[in-house]
């Protein structure tokens, strides 16, 4: 897949939840997405990516990603290890830690 070998790429979609935000995760490519009202149940801001308001909160994001490029101690980095690990959640386990709480708090 051509995303695996991207650090960069422009997503044309509207403001849903994205097939490509999910091509780019298992691709471990993290995003910056413009902010609107159901993407944090995707998008991590400062965990697997970062969000953004407007033009120039973009522009200073990306100036910041890749500063550091390509070292490994940079937040890209860190993005891509943190979406490397969260592969390891199973769907099972998941849901136990994020849907099972909250069915039996009612």
């Amino acid at each position: 897949m051509m995303l695996n070998a991207c650090n960069a790429f422009r997503c044309t979609g509207g403001p849903d939840l994205p097939m490509k935000v999910v091509d780019m995760f298992g691709c471990c490519l993290p995003v910056c997405a413009v902010n609107f009202r159901c993407l944090h149940e995707l998008v991590k801001h400062e965990e697997n990516g970062l969000v953004f308001e407007d033009a120039e909160e973009l522009a200073g994001q990306l100036q910041m990603l890749f500063s550091k490029f390509p070292d490994p101690a940079g937040k890209l980095n860190q993005f891509r290890k943190n979406l490397r690990e969260s592969e390891q959640l199973r769907w099972d386990e998941s849901w136990k830690q994020t849907v099972l709480p909250l069915v039996m708090d009612t």
